[in-house]
C-alpha cells in the first residue's frame, strides 16, 4: 500500500479482482468505502488485470492500484504501473482520477507516489509515461511532477503518443532542490 497526504493507493490483490467481478457493492462492503461512479474510465480493463494477475502473480505491486481518498472513504481512481520494471530499469505509471475529483490535485499527488514508489528500489533507472500527443491534464501532472518530454513515438496500434520520463539522477537531483527550498524547522 502506498500513503500520501489524501490518498490510499491499495493494490488489487486477486481477492479485490473477485470481489468486484461479484459486484462493485461487494468490493465497498469488503474495503468499508464507497465507489465513485465514473472510478475508471474502462471498467473492461479489470477483466484483462485480473487474468494478467491471475498468470503472473509477481505482478503484485508493480501493477494495478485502486486509488482510495483517505478522508471520504471513497475509490476514485486507478493506476499504477503497466508491468514490472524491464531489464533497464524502466518502468511506466498510469493514473486516472473521476471526474469529479479532478482539478484538485488529487492525480499529481498520485503520480508523485507512483514515482517515489518506483525510485525506492534501487534497480529502477527511469519511470516514464506515455499521453495523447496533446498539451492537457495529463501532460500538466508529469511535468508538475518533474518529467521531461521523450519524445513522439507510435503505440502497438500505430496511435501517435508522446513520452515522458524521469531518470533516478534527475528524481534524486530534484529532491536536493526542494529540500534546499524548504524553511528550516
Amino acid at each position: 500500500m502506498i500513503l500520501t497526504k489524501h490518498l490510499q493507493l491499495l493494490p488489487c490483490t486477486l481477492q479485490h479482482f473477485e470481489l468486484f467481478l461479484q459486484g462493485s457493492d461487494v468490493l465497498a462492503n469488503h474495503l468499508g468505502i464507497s465507489i465513485s461512479e465514473n472510478w475508471i474510465e474502462y471498467p473492461e480493463v479489470i477483466l484483462v488485470t485480473y487474468d494478467k494477475l491471475r498468470n503472473d502473480p509477481t505482478l503484485l505491486g508493480w501493477f494495478f492500484y485502486m486509488v482510495i481518498h483517505q478522508e471520504k472513504r471513497e475509490l476514485i481512481g486507478a493506476g499504477g504501473f503497466k508491468g514490472k520494471p524491464d531489464a533497464n530499469g524502466i518502468v511506466e505509471i498510469a493514473y486516472e482520477i473521476s471526474p469529479e475529483h479532478r482539478e484538485q490535485g488529487l492525480g499529481t499527488e498520485m503520480a508523485q507516489a507512483l514515482i517515489n514508489f518506483a525510485f525506492g528500489h534501487s534497480y529502477v533507472k527511469s519511470v516514464i509515461a506515455h499521453t495523447e500527443e496533446e498539451y492537457n491534464a495529463s501532460v500538466k501532472i508529469l511535468q508538475k511532477i518533474g518529467m521531461s518530454f521523450a519524445g513522439a513515438m507510435k503505440n502497438k496500434d500505430d496511435e501517435a503518443l508522446w513520452e515522458w520520463k524521469i531518470t533516478r539522477e534527475q528524481f534524486e537531483k530534484d529532491l536536493v532542490l526542494h529540500a534546499a527550498e524548504r524553511p528550516e524547522q
